[in-house]
């Protein structure tokens, strides 16, 4: 029989890891298929970001309206290989992109602490709100934390070792994925050239040898999206500028923030106790660093604040000097340093051995209590009560109900589905095959503007037909279904009792022109719900 355990000891995926760390792996494959289970069973939807890139996934290409695709392309693998969408491959996705993020921690902090230490470092980490139920959600800001990592542990050792190419190589492919994946990540690319240009390693040959391989290496990855940016007329960078030009109140802005952050970080707060509950103890090492390891520490304690303050000082300062807002979540990625900086500066001489028996129960315990706290808050709660929440929104029989009126009047599967994001997106969540979503207000008819879904146009509506849905307070048809024929109303209940409310629709069926091309996107299969 062959011995798994002495294969993973025997360097199995180039990694030699040992009972501490096939501890940290098992405590990351339960967080990952914990929430996984939780995700896919309990609530009825999920949250706008993810819907939106399941709309964005149906067909990926080389950037979106508001982002960069990476994210996008990453699910639409995923939904190619499972069947489609759903609530818990999205949750799969977004917790696995978490869960490598903090992989690549664990890799930066062996470079940095002791094997136990390091580890310590990753729980700490896997505290921070970021990194657990705010991971949950599949958008641009949770799939850039393992770009982000990788870019911050192949940097470290390109300092470590300048002359080895192929770090240099790794750095410029993590680097312009990371830009693939959201702007931001510019940011913590500035502190790279912050820390070399104050420790003055420009001065080194090998640094600006590799600096040039990283960069060509990033280039070549970030030109096919440069290429779609320059021939959609730089649809992000628009968005991004009108986002930006809103002025608010500094004071205000800044409050928020800040205080957004320290309740982020929160959950750190029990290994933080660790600290002190072990000083009382007296559970303090005796062996005393070595001189020779001083201009390394200072080194590692210089990197860690440069990639951590570098990024954040950044992000605020659009708002400091203009007024721009400042969303709490663009700065997700930038914590990343925070478990090593605060086990090197506290935890280095404490008993090593006694404090990560310690992080290990409260690192399970805290994750247990999130997970019970989220859950049972967010979704069983609401759905108890019957409040009308995002998390019980009524997404499969919304398709259901779709799906039935189109089988009713067409024959051909439904291939298109026009409507807002939210709407159109719960539809594409459960509907099979999954039909595509032309994004459009519905106010007013189809004008042939495909910035926000390029993927179809007023030309794919006439092959194929499509079936219009918008929501209505006032139970009017809006001006656009006065050209339609065959349309109606539906009501479906959100939540339920005093707290819930119904929802109305109004809908209307485009059919396919009469001798033009053959819809692109029909499948062979009937249309179904899963």
């Amino acid at each position: 029989m062959i011995d798994f355990t002495r294969l993973v000891r025997n360097k199995l995926f180039f990694i030699n890891v040992n009972k501490d760390e096939l501890v940290l792996f098992a405590f990351l494959a339960v967080y990952l298929i914990s929430w996984t289970l939780l995700a896919a069973f309990l609530p009825l939807s999920t949250e706008l970001d993810s819907i939106e890139q399941v709309v964005w996934s149906q067909i990926w290409q080389w950037g979106y309206y508001k982002h960069p695709p990476l994210p996008s392309a990453l699910l639409h693998v995923l939904n190619s290989l499972f069947g489609g969408p759903s609530m818990g491959l999205t949750a799969f996705a977004s917790q696995s992109c978490n869960v490598v993020a903090l992989i690549y921690v664990w890799l930066l902090a062996k470079q940095i602490l002791s094997r136990k230490l390091a580890i310590t470092a990753v729980l700490i980490s896997s505290l921070i709100a970021y990194y657990n139920f705010k991971a949950l959600t599949f958008n641009h800001n949770s799939v850039s934390s393992p770009f982000t990592a990788a870019a911050l542990y192949y940097f470290y050792c390109t300092l470590r070792y300048p002359e080895r190419t192929s770090t240099w190589l790794w750095l410029g492919l993590v680097s312009g994925l990371a830009m693939l994946t959201k702007y931001s990540a510019v940011l913590i690319l500035a502190s790279f050239f912050v820390y070399i240009v104050w420790q003055r390693l420009w001065t080194d040959i090998r640094v600006i040898r590799g600096l040039l391989i990283s960069s060509v290496v990033f280039m070549l990855v970030l030109s096919p999206h440069i290429v779609w940016l320059a021939d959609n007329n730089w649809l992000p960078f628009t968005y991004i500028h009108n986002k930006l030009s809103v002025s608010e109140s500094r004071l205000e802005i800044f409050a928020s923030f800040f205080i957004n952050q320290i309740i982020r970080l929160s959950f750190t707060l029990p290994l933080l106790l660790v600290v002190w509950y072990l000083s009382r103890k007296g559970a303090i090492k005796t062996a005393m660093v070595h001189s020779s390891e001083s201009p390394k520490a200072d080194h590692d304690l210089r990197f860690l604040l440069t990639v951590l303050l570098t990024p954040m000082i950044l992000a605020m300062m659009p708002t400091l000097l203009t007024g721009s807002p400042l969303n709490n979540n663009w700065v997700s990625a930038f914590f990343l340093p925070v478990g090593i900086l605060v086990a090197k500066c506290f935890f280095q001489r404490l008993d090593e051995t006694q404090l990560l028996k310690n992080a290990n129960w409260l690192a399970w315990v805290t994750h247990i209590a999130i997970l019970i706290v989220f859950f049972g808050g967010s979704v069983i709660y609401p759905a108890a009560v019957g409040r009308a929440a995002r998390s019980n929104f009524p997404s499969q029989a919304l398709a259901e109900k779709v799906t039935e009126i189109w089988r009713e009047h067409q024959k051909e599967p439904l291939a298109i589905v026009i409507s807002d994001t939210w709407t159109g997106g719960n539809v594409l969540l459960h509907a099979r095959p999954e039909p595509t979503l032309f994004i459009n207000n519905t106010t007013e008819f189809i004008d042939n503007s495909t910035e926000k879904s390029p993927w179809v146009n007023a030309q794919d509506v006439a092959a194929c037909g499509a079936f219009i849905l918008t929501i209505t307070l006032d139970n009017v048809y809006p001006p656009l279904f006065s050209q339609i024929l065959t349309k109606g109303k539906f009501s479906v209940a959100w939540g339920h009792g005093p707290r819930g409310k119904d929802l109305h629709y109004i809908w209307g069926i485009l059919p396919p022109l009469l001798n033009n091309a053959t819809c692109r996107f029909n499948a062979s299969n009937d249309s179904s719900v899963k």
